[in-house]
């Protein structure tokens, strides 16, 4: 497969404000820690289960295009399950797992965005606030190479997902994403841990309503910096996203960095939207109390 970086919009890293070269350093570190890392060549198992609490941090713009922010601390329970169908870890969130194979897998994810207040501080002010989303629905996995010496896989995976809004009315359609990407990863066993590294790079499409349920401005919010706007279905940016976690029998530990640029996308001429950088960042640590005796290949 061919990938040109330009078709996802991604600017060079002179362009790219603070934040972003921030991003981008982390990224060229993780690359060189993965090359210079000694690595284990033997297959091995992980708990089918795992039980703990732990704590995590998560720095978040309020919706892509916003300049205000969500900065949230809080305790969070830690739980992983590696069943054959229903999974449940750091790296994907919740899947059900609909087919399986050696380099093709569909099974169903789930993704969802922060609520956004109603602030007077913001492009959205005198406007109400907005709901919490979920999203869900299925998942295509193509396994592009793999090289089992060094435990590499590199993946094409497409979700299509179904948007909905939680809150008042307590659920209600709000649309479809399609985000197709190319993922990256890397596991490293060592002698009391496996460490996981995980580079996604893609496009971001969704349609009309669901962009409109962040960028429309009706006629009874317009303002005089604040005009009229209905978006379109469409392209919705770019998006890279890296992580990496550390799991050893007695805790977990993992970092996570995702920046998405929105040049181009649809919706870039509404007045809600104050940027075309979006970053997300955060950490969690977690203490493991009990663990499965029953062990999974991982």
């Amino acid at each position: 497969m061919n990938l040109d970086s330009s078709q996802f919009n991604i600017r060079t890293p002179a362009s790219w404000p603070m934040r972003a070269k921030q991003l981008y350093s982390f990224l060229i570190t993780t690359l060189l820690t993965t090359i210079v890392t000694p690595q284990i060549c033997f297959a091995f198992h992980l708990p089918l289960w795992e039980l703990g609490m732990g704590i995590g941090t998560l720095n978040a713009p309020h919706y892509r295009g916003s300049k205000t922010e969500a900065n949230i601390f809080l305790p969070v329970p830690y739980g992983i399950y590696r069943g054959d169908i229903l999974r449940v870890d750091r790296e994907e969130g919740v899947r059900g797992m609909l087919y399986e194979s050696k380099n093709l897998n569909l099974d169903l994810s789930f993704a969802g965005n922060i609520p956004v207040p109603d602030a007077e501080d913001s492009a959205r002010a005198g406007m109400p606030g907005l709901d919490l989303l979920v999203e869900f629905g299925p998942e295509l996995e193509l396994n592009l190479w793999r090289s089992e010496k060094r435990d590499q896989n590199l993946w094409f995976k497409i979700p299509y997902r179904f948007v909905f809004s939680v809150g008042d009315p307590l659920m209600a359609y709000q649309g479809w994403t399609l985000s197709p990407y190319i993922n990256y990863k890397i596991n490293v066993r060592q002698s009391s841990a496996l460490i996981r590294y995980s580079i996604s790079l893609g496009p971001i499409f969704a349609g009309s309503k669901y962009h409109n349920y962040f960028y429309e401005v009706k006629p009874e919010y317009v303002t005089g910096d604040r005009q009229a706007y209905s978006a379109d279905s469409g392209y919705s940016g770019s998006r890279v996203t890296i992580s990496v976690a550390r799991n050893a029998k007695k805790y977990f530990a993992g970092i996570f960095a995702r920046y998405d640029n929105l040049d181009n996308a649809v919706f870039a001429d509404s007045s809600l939207v104050e940027t075309n950088d979006y970053f997300i960042f955060g950490i969690a640590f977690a203490w493991i109390f009990v663990t499965s005796d029953s062990k999974v290949p991982h």
